[in-house]
């Protein structure tokens, strides 16, 4: 892949022609800096969000000792979008580490049937994975998804939607350097592909989804997750990399089923993941499925794009800045993994959360989480409190 070494200097260039741009067409600061040209085809805003995460965490194993850290950004993205006509570009990248690590970096085409992708983004697997962080239900994804190592990658991809719809395939390379170079980082490459099909039957929309990935790794992988709590350690990771006991993995194959229902305040979600690896002995397969169930108390709908097959936002229908009181929201998710293949038994976690959207852009969150790994000879627990004040733009 080509460098991309003046993504800093595009991003100065572009701010600093925000003033001029707001003579000749609309500008507005609402949520974010914006311009818009007088005849609609050029366009130019900046993007963010901001997490920030505090926990207490119950930490419970044989091999590690509690967590050092009850606070976090977890995530501090800044980027902007630039569109013209049909084509737009995307740049944003999260500085919560104290590092520069890209998200979406990206150009996307529309075409007369469906849209172009090429850049830095997700592949095409799962509901929960593919619904952005600001819209998901809890403060953590589902396991699997972290597990079975779902994420951005370098690639080129194609979507198409219509009548209920959506269907994307694309092909991948490594992901991109943690630097503002548009390069690999590894050798790893992927293939992935998602349809979905959406329709409202009696008042209750319906969501049917399913997804593949089939990825070859550079020097194996390791499958490791946190406990549904980014503040509390890791449980025990399962290690298929080069020189590994248990041996190298050279590819894997993901697949992924998607159920999703609304109806009114009411939404439910279920997803079940299996990851197969070839390499190791024995060609080890893992399972991992979550049910939930949320309720809005004030009667609000969960949005849902159809063109996309995810969540939306949520938008409550008084605001706590229009003198309302915002939107409450109350759910529960049970999470099992089956790890017997690699003798580590199941991780099972319970959530339980509550959130509150402020305004359109602004959301508190607050989640407790009793997860555990069960393994033949030993266990580890974690019980989390957990809370998040949310904003994007």
């Amino acid at each position: 892949m080509a460098k991309f070494t003046l993504m800093g200097a595009t991003a100065l260039a572009c701010l600093a022609s925000v003033p001029a741009l707001a003579q000749e067409g609309g500008f507005s600061l609402s949520p974010a800096p914006r311009w818009d040209s007088a005849d609609g085809e050029t366009s130019f805003k900046l993007r963010g969000r901001l997490f920030i995460d505090q926990a207490t965490v119950d930490w419970t194993s044989p091999f590690s000792g509690d967590p050092t850290d009850s606070t976090e950004f977890r995530t501090a993205r800044l980027g902007f979008e630039i569109e013209h006509g049909p084509v737009k570009f995307v740049a944003e990248y999260d500085f919560a580490s104290g590092d520069a690590k890209p998200n979406d970096i990206l150009a996307a085409i529309t075409l007369p049937q469906g849209r172009l992708r090429i850049g830095h983004f997700k592949t095409m697997n799962s509901l929960e994975e593919e619904t952005s962080s600001r819209y998901t239900t809890f403060m953590e994804r589902g396991i699997a998804t972290d597990l079975f190592g779902l994420d951005r990658r370098i690639g080129l991809a194609y979507n198409w939607s219509g009548n209920g719809f959506t269907a994307s395939v694309g092909v991948f390379g490594g992901r991109m350097d943690d630097n503002f170079a548009f390069r690999e980082s590894d050798g790893s490459s992927a293939t992935a592909a998602r349809v979905t099909w959406s329709t409202v039957q009696d008042g209750t929309r319906w969501h049917v989804g399913a997804s593949w990935r089939g990825m070859d790794y550079d020097g194996g992988t390791r499958l490791r997750v946190y406990p549904q709590a980014h503040l509390a350690n890791r449980f025990t990771a399962i290690d298929y990399r080069t020189g590994a006991a248990l041996g190298a993995a050279d590819s894997s194959d993901f697949l992924g089923l998607e159920l999703a229902a609304i109806h009114g305040p009411f939404h439910v979600h279920g997803e079940f993941a299996q990851l197969t690896l070839d390499g190791p002995a024995g060609d080890p397969s893992f399972n991992s499925g979550f049910a939930q169930a949320g309720w809005v108390l004030t009667g609000e709908t969960r949005p849902y794009k159809e063109s996309g097959g995810v969540f939306n936002r949520l938008r409550p229908e008084s605001g706590i800045f229009s003198g309302g009181h915002g939107a409450f929201e109350i759910a529960a998710r049970y999470d099992i993994t089956d790890l017997r293949d690699a003798n580590l038994g199941e991780i099972r976690a319970t959530t339980f959360g509550a959130n509150w959207y402020l305004d359109d852009y602004l959301r508190v969150m607050a989640n407790y989480v009793m997860a555990e790994l069960d393994a033949p000879t030993f266990t580890e627990t974690s019980d989390t409190i957990q809370f998040r004040i949310q904003a994007d733009f």
